[in-house]
C-alpha cells in the first residue's frame, strides 16, 4: 500500500490508542491470572502428590504464563508509540501546510505535490522565488512520509517479535528466585541501569521480588509505575495488617497512640488511592520518616505512558497526614486542565505529587535554611531521571514543578545540570538558590514562574534582612504568616525571586491571593500552569518573558 499525505492526515490515532490500551489491560490481567496461579499452586503438593513429570509440566505452566506478560506489554507499547508519532507527524503536517498556505502554495494530498496558487507569480523574479519555496516545501513532505514509513516499519517488526512461537508459545524458564542482595546491588545504580536490570528479569522474577520485598521495589527509581504501584500497594497491606495485629495485642498507651497514628497515615494513604480508582499509582511511601511527617508519592494517571508528566513539590509544613487532601485535589485541578488542552485523547497527561523530602515546619528555623532542600535534592534527581528510563514510547514533555519552599528543592536539582526535564515552572517561590534561569535550564524561555501580588513568601528574593526580627518571632504562636515574614526578612540563601525580570525566565501572571491559592478553579494562575504543562506555551499570558515553541 502506498502511504499519502491524505491517508497519515487521516488516520485515526484513537483506534492504535485504544488498542493499546486494552493489550496493557491484557497484560495485567495475566499477570493479576499468574499471581493466583502460583498462590493456588502452592498448596497442590498438599493435597494432590506429585511426580517429577507433574512436577516438569506445571513449571513449564508458569513459565508461560510468566512469559506471556511481557509480549503484551511491549505490543501495548508498540502501538502507543505509534499513536503518539503519527499524532506528531500530523501536526508537523498540519503545520506545513498552514505554512504553505500563508505563502500562497497549494498541497496535494494525494500525489504531495507543491505548486503556486493561480495569480500568485507574476514575473521571472517571482518564479525563482516561488520554486525555491516549492523545493523547501517538498523536502519537509517527503522528510514526513519517510517518517510515517519507518514508523510503519518499526511497529511491524516489534508485533511480529512479540508473537508466541509456533509449538512452544512463550516457552522460556522462570529464572532463579530473587534475594534481597540482589536488589542491594541495585543501590547507587542509575535509574537507567536499574531499568535495564529490571527489564531483563522474567514476569516471574518480578513477581517474585515484588511479593518479598514490596518495599524496596516500590521506592526503586528505574522500576516503571505500574510496579512501582504494585509493590507499594502490597506494602501498604502488609503494613496495615501489621499495625492492627500490634495494636490488637495490647501494650502501653504511649506505644499504642503512635501506632494509631501511623495506623491513621495507612488510611489516609489508602483513602487518596480509592478516591483516585483506576487513576492512582503509589510510586512510594513511608509512614514513619521524619518522626511521623511521611514521604508519599502519589501519580493521577500513568507517568510511563502520559505525554506530559508534571512532578511537583510542595512546600512549607507539608505532612503526608496533614496536607495530603489539599494537594491532591491541587494536582486533579491541574491534571483536568492540561488534559482538557491536550490534542486527540484524555489521560495523557500524568501529575505526581512528591513527597519525597522533609518539609520546613512551621514550629521552627527550618523554612530560613537551605539544608532540607539539599537534602531532597538527590532524592528528586533519582525519581524524575527514572520517569525518563522507564518512559514507553517517544520521550514524553517532562516538567518539574514547585511551590513555596517546594521550589527550593527543584532548584537545587537543576543546577546539578542533571535534572532531566523540558519545562521548570514554579509558584510563590521565596528564590532557587541560583543568580537567574540559565543556571536552571540551558534554555531559559523553559523556565517559567508566577508569584501573587499579595504572597509574602514570593518577595524573599527581593528582600533586604531584617536584622532584628528574629527576636521577635515566638514560633509556635505567630503562625504562617508572621513566619512567611521572617523567610524573606532572615534568610539570603534562597536568592532572587526568580519572578524577577533580572532572573531571565518567564514570569506568568497570577490572579489569585496569597501564597495558596495557584490552584483555584477558573483562575488564570491554574489556566498558565496547566498551559506549560500542556506544552502549550503560546497561551501563556506573561508579565515578562519570551515564549519558546509549542510542543507538538
Amino acid at each position: 500500500m502506498t502511504l499519502t499525505l491524505r491517508a497519515l492526515a487521516e488516520t485515526s490515532t484513537a483506534d492504535f490508542t485504544s488498542a493499546a490500551e486494552a493489550w496493557a489491560r491484557l497484560a495485567v490481567g495475566l499477570d493479576n491470572g499468574f499471581e493466583k496461579y502460583v498462590a493456588a499452586a502452592g498448596e497442590l503438593p498438599y493435597v494432590w502428590p506429585t511426580g517429577t513429570e507433574a512436577e516438569e509440566r506445571s513449571g513449564r505452566l508458569r513459565a508461560e504464563a510468566s512469559n506471556a506478560h511481557e509480549p503484551c506489554q511491549r505490543i501495548s507499547r508498540a502501538l502507543r508509540t505509534h499513536a503518539d508519532t503519527v499524532r506528531s507527524l500530523q501536526n508537523m503536517l498540519a503545520d506545513i501546510r498552514a505554512d504553505a498556505a500563508r505563502e500562497g502554495l497549494d498541497i496535494d494530498m494525494s500525489t504531495g505535490v507543491v505548486s503556486a496558487a493561480a495569480g500568485t507569480v507574476d514575473d521571472a523574479s517571482d518564479v525563482r522565488r516561488v520554486e525555491a519555496r516549492i523545493r523547501n516545501y517538498a523536502g519537509q513532505l517527503t522528510e514526513v512520509l519517510e517518517r510515517a514509513y519507518a514508523l510503519d516499519r518499526e511497529t511491524s517488526a516489534e508485533l511480529d517479535a512479540s508473537v508466541p512461537a509456533l509449538g512452544s508459545g512463550f516457552g522460556g524458564t522462570t529464572g532463579p528466585a530473587i534475594t534481597e542482595a540482589d536488589l542491594a546491588t541495585q543501590s547507587g545504580r542509575t535509574p537507567a541501569q536499574v531499568h535495564d536490570w529490571w527489564e531483563s528479569l522474567t514476569r516471574d522474577q518480578q513477581d517474585q521480588a515484588m511479593r518479598d520485598f514490596p518495599q524496596t521495589v516500590g521506592w526503586l527509581d528505574g522500576v516503571p509505575a505500574i510496579d512501582r504501584d504494585k509493590a507499594n500497594r502490597t506494602a501498604l497491606q502488609h503494613e496495615k495488617e501489621d499495625l492492627i495485629e500490634r495494636l490488637n495485642a495490647g501494650g502501653s498507651w504511649d506505644a499504642n497512640s503512635d501506632l494509631n497514628e501511623q495506623l491513621q497515615r495507612v488510611y489516609k494513604i489508602e483513602d487518596t488511592l480509592k478516591g483516585l480508582g483506576e487513576s492512582g499509582f503509589l510510586l512510594g511511601f513511608d509512614t514513619t520518616a521524619y518522626d511521623g511527617h511521611g514521604k508519599v508519592v502519589i501519580a493521577i494517571n500513568n507517568p510511563d505512558t502520559a505525554r506530559h508528566t508534571g512532578v511537583w513539590v510542595p512546600g512549607l509544613s507539608t505532612t503526608l497526614w496533614g496536607s495530603m487532601d489539599d494537594n491532591m485535589l491541587r494536582m486533579k485541578s491541574l491534571n483536568e486542565s492540561a488534559d482538557a488542552l491536550t490534542r486527540d485523547r484524555q489521560g495523557d497527561v500524568s501529575t505526581v505529587y512528591w513527597l519525597g523530602y522533609d518539609a520546613p515546619d512551621l514550629d521552627n528555623v527550618s523554612v530560613l535554611q537551605e539544608d532540607r532542600s539539599k537534602a531532597g535534592r538527590d532524592p528528586y534527581l533519582g525519581f524524575v531521571q527514572g520517569l525518563r528510563a522507564t518512559h514507553e514510547g517517544e520521550p514524553g514533555h517532562l516538567v518539574a514543578m514547585g511551590h513555596s519552599y517546594g521550589t527550593t528543592v527543584v532548584g537545587e536539582a537543576a543546577k546539578t545540570g542533571g535534572l532531566p526535564v523540558d519545562d521548570i515552572v514554579v509558584a510563590g517561590s521565596p528564590g532557587m538558590h541560583v543568580a537567574g534561569a540559565g543556571d536552571l535550564m540551558a534554555d531559559p524561555r523553559h523556565v517559567w514562574a508566577g508569584a501573587s501580588g499579595t504572597d509574602p513568601v514570593a518577595e524573599a528574593g527581593n528582600a533586604r534582612p531584617w536584622s532584628g526580627i528574629a527576636a521577635g518571632i515566638a514560633f509556635g504562636a505567630a503562625g504562617p504568616i508572621v513566619l512567611a515574614g521572617a523567610e524573606y526578612g532572615l534568610d539570603e540563601l534562597h536568592g532572587i525571586a526568580p519572578t524577577d525580570a533580572s532572573f531571565g525566565g518567564n514570569n506568568w501572571v497570577a490572579d489569585t491571593d496569597g501564597h495558596t491559592s495557584y490552584w483555584d478553579a477558573g483562575s488564570e494562575s491554574l489556566s498558565n500552569q496547566a498551559r506549560i504543562l500542556a506544552g502549550q506555551y503560546d497561551l501563556v499570558t506573561l508579565n515578562s518573558g519570551e515564549r519558546p515553541e509549542n510542543v507538538r
